[in-house]
């Protein structure tokens, strides 16, 4: 029995190869993020409840939401650090992509920890992510917060359990699409003109 010599390629050009390899892989995560969603069509009710803005407003969600505008709402809490900020990031693609450009174009956040997101903190957190004057972010009362959840059933228990929701609705139509799940931004932009 004979032990052939197996040339091995030089440590060097090993770990080129795989600094090509890995730096390829990272590119290309960051150029087109996976997607993972579920989309469904449902004929919501908005509560008529009264609600807060990042600008300290008193009004009515009904009002905010029901104004013969496309609109796409999320869920929110400003102290998450797993998908809050990532489904917020995604929306600001959005928002940049195609906010400016249709005017009607309104965008909604509603938090689920009214506790800690005042009026101020939500308006730093919209600065945080350069949301403009069509994008609306969201306090009040938890019991008329938790009642929003319930009609478009989001609610989870607490805010720890939320899951990813994108929900979005054409101009003075009673049909919701609701995305559940890691939509990326060319996902939403897609859904969104499929309206």
């Amino acid at each position: 029995m004979h032990i052939t010599d197996i040339k091995c390629p030089h440590p060097l050009v090993i770990a080129i190869a795989l600094l090509l390899f890995v730096t390829s892989t990272i590119i290309k995560a960051e150029a087109t993020p996976q997607s993972s969603y579920s989309r469904s069509i449902h004929g919501y009710k908005v509560p008529s409840v009264d609600v807060v803005t990042q600008d300290g407003r008193k009004t009515q969600l009904s009002v905010v939401l029901d104004q013969g505008s496309p609109v796409i709402v999320n869920f929110i809490f400003t102290t998450c650090s797993t998908i809050c900020p990532i489904m917020t990031a995604i929306l600001s693609k959005v928002y940049e992509s195609i906010g400016a450009s249709s005017a009607n174009l309104r965008f909604v956040s509603i938090s689920i920890d009214p506790e800690h997101d005042t009026p101020a903190t939500l308006a730093e957190y919209a600065k945080k992510f350069k949301a403009g004057s069509n994008w609306q972010f969201l306090t009040g009362d938890l019991a008329e917060l938790q009642l929003i959840q319930r009609a478009f059933d989001a609610y989870r228990g607490d805010k720890m359990n939320h899951t990813s929701l994108t929900l979005m609705r054409a101009a003075n139509s009673s049909s919701w699409v609701r995305i559940e799940g890691t939509a990326n931004a060319h996902d939403l932009i897609n859904e969104f003109n499929s309206l």
